[in-house]
Order: structure tokens, then C-alpha cells, then sequence
């Protein structure tokens, strides 16, 4: 697993993400999206703060200053915005996160992430290591 310290250092590529909320044994999967270009969404999450989950334009809303954690898992199909996005919702059911992105996933994507070839192959792929992650320092640090 590639370890991060700035969100400058993430890569610019397409990938599914969480974020994590605490610390420890407290540490638990708040937020998972995708991002086709992973440093400008986490940028847009929690530096200019004016995501649609950071700005509490949906029902729930992410606070930013509780993240202290990016991970976030690649693999050559997401370069595909169907195989990216039907990752995604494979992503949702194995990290169990407290907010999800997204209301209604294009309908290629849902079909995509039912054919069980593609469904084993990314429940092995988010069950796994993630491919890096970011702590984020807290003030308490």
C-alpha cells in the first residue's frame, strides 16, 4: 500500500475512494465515492469544500474536519466511467460506508455490477489492501 502525507501527492487518476472517520479502533468508512481524477475530488471534498456532500445540499452531509483518512483502490477498468462507476456500487456493499455518492446509478453501470465475473472480481479488489492511503493530521496530532 502506497502511504500519502498531502493530497497534492495523490494521484490524478480515476479510482473509488473512502473516507474515514476516527481513529484506531474508532476509525469507520464515512463517505465512498469515485472520482476520475482522485486528487482533484479529494481536493474538491476537503479543501474547497463545495462537493455536494460538503456543502449539505443533500440530506446528509460530510463534515470535513472529521476526516482523517483517505483510501482508495485502483484498477485498469476504471479508466471506463460504466466500469468506474458500477465499482462503485460494488464499493458501497463491502465498505458499508455512512453516506454513499450518488442517487441513481446510469443503468449500464447497475447491470455492469451484476455480471458476477466483474461483481468477484471487484469484491476481491475492495475486500483487499487498498492501493494507498492519506492520514490526514488532526489537532490533535
Amino acid at each position: 500500500m502506497t502511504e500519502l502525507a498531502a493530497i497534492s501527492d495523490l494521484p490524478g487518476q480515476p479510482a473509488v475512494y473512502a473516507l474515514y472517520g476516527g481513529r484506531g479502533r474508532g476509525l469507520h468508512v464515512a463517505y465512498v465515492g469515485s472520482a476520475r481524477d482522485l486528487r482533484a475530488r479529494v481536493t474538491q471534498h476537503l479543501i474547497r469544500r463545495d462537493s455536494s456532500i460538503t456543502t449539505g445540499v443533500t440530506v446528509a452531509m460530510l463534515n470535513a474536519d472529521h476526516v482523517t483518512q483517505v483510501r482508495w483502490w485502483e484498477h485498469p477498468s476504471f479508466s471506463d466511467e460504466t466500469h468506474l462507476l458500477a465499482a462503485e456500487l460494488i464499493a458501497f456493499a463491502i465498505r458499508e460506508p455512512a453516506l454513499r455518492s450518488r442517487g441513481q446509478p446510469q443503468e449500464q453501470a447497475r447491470q455492469l455490477a451484476s455480471d458476477p465475473a466483474f461483481a468477484a472480481t471487484m469484491r476481491q479488489l475492495f475486500a483487499g489492501e487498498a492501493t494507498g492511503r492519506m492520514t490526514l493530521p488532526t489537532l490533535q496530532d
